[in-house]
């Protein structure tokens, strides 16, 4: 295969990136946090405008959740420094980019084990194991690891009490064993706590599902769990589409439907008009219905409604305007009325019939 040379037609307005960050950093970072750090780097061009947690998760489509997230883990990098007030951030001091260690934060190997971790494969990982086992001598050495003194931490937090042995076993196995990092264990006790779902057990069938798909990262999990999303199954169900998963650009045509704003309910309401309109399941017409609707700032399903009754009594205006137009007029001729009147002399023509 033939190399690719890059080449840069003009100048360009350019955000500097150091090839340190590209070459160490950005190789072992979930993308998510590269894309909250290339946008910080990008801020720097205009220090002086208002920056806040929400600007950023609102500028990709994320929660303020992930944001501090992803600043926590560059703050581990030692790429930024995060500065408070009063316990609220008030500040981001980004750093010199120094020569990455061996291996980046994400990537470390705890002193606690033994051999190299590697990503799980279906070989190697029991996924029927509905009780993950983690032994005695694993938890003492568990206990003195300060990454894992900070997620039991988190953990408790979103749980909301002290955990119990079996939620600590089943933590560290995601940890140790599925080779789970932190920030994915801290999004997966968000995700089943918001569903309200906060039975360990449940955790643990979504952690052996995303390792048996092999997911390692942050943006791999959010791609699996909207594919899975209430949303997804609703369309699939208003379409009639059964057998399969949506496709890549199904999917993002579903991403952009969420991006125009609309919830759930109105997106699934354009899909069923989509069904009686063309009798197939047809993104792009679904996609021309929420357009319409989001230039005539359609809301719910009143607006819906309240739009369809102004279609429908528009449409018969229009009929009843163009069956007036085919109307005769009062007191105008008609086909039948308008031809001009003939006299015979009928004694003359019975004359000439005889003396034929």
């Amino acid at each position: 295969m033939a190399d690719i040379i890059l080449k840069q037609d003009g100048s360009f307005d350019a955000t500097y990136v150091p090839n340190t960050f590209i070459d160490k950093y950005m190789t072992h970072a979930d993308g998510e946090f590269v894309k909250i750090y290339l946008y910080l780097l990008r801020c720097m061009s205009c220090p002086k405008q208002p920056l806040t947690i929400s600007d950023i998760a609102d500028k990709f489509d994320n929660t303020e959740r992930d944001v501090k997230r992803a600043l926590k883990y560059w703050e581990k990098a030692n790429l930024l420094k995060l500065e408070y007030k009063d316990g609220s951030l008030c500040g981001i001091c980004l750093k010199a980019v120094a020569d990455a260690p061996a291996s980046a934060p994400r990537a470390q190997v705890h002193s606690f084990v033994n051999v190299e971790r590697t990503a799980p494969t279906k070989a190697t990982v029991p996924l029927s194991q509905t009780e993950p086992s983690v032994s005695k001598e694993q938890l003492a050495q568990f206990s003195e690891d300060e990454t894992v003194q900070e997620l039991m931490f988190v953990a408790e937090r979103y749980l909301g009490h002290q955990l119990s042995c079996e939620e600590s076993r089943a933590i560290l196995y995601w940890l140790d064993n599925l080779g789970f990092s932190q920030d994915l264990i801290d999004y997966l006790l968000e995700y089943c706590v918001a569903k309200n779902r906060p039975s360990i057990k449940y955790m643990n069938k979504i952690a052996l599902e995303w390792s048996k798909q092999g997911i390692q990262t942050l943006t791999e999990a959010k791609e699996a769990i909207f594919r899975n999303s209430e949303l997804v199954h609703a369309i699939m169900r208003a379409y009639g589409i059964c057998g399969r998963t949506l496709t890549d650009v199904e999917t993002e045509s579903v991403r952009e439907w969420v991006r125009m704003g609309f919830s759930n309910e109105l997106i699934v309401a354009a899909c069923q008009k989509t069904m009686a309109s063309v009798h197939k399941a047809s993104f792009g017409y679904t996609n021309k219905i929420l357009q319409g609707w989001k230039a005539q700032n359609v809301r719910t399903i009143n607006d819906i409604r309240l739009l369809d009754a102004q279609f429908k009594e528009a449409n018969q205006k229009k009929f009843t305007a163009a069956k007036q137009a085919r109307a005769p007029k009062a007191g105008a001729a008609n086909a039948f009325h308008n031809f001009t009147q003939r006299t015979y002399d009928y004694d003359k023509l019975e004359q000439e019939l005889l003396t034929r």
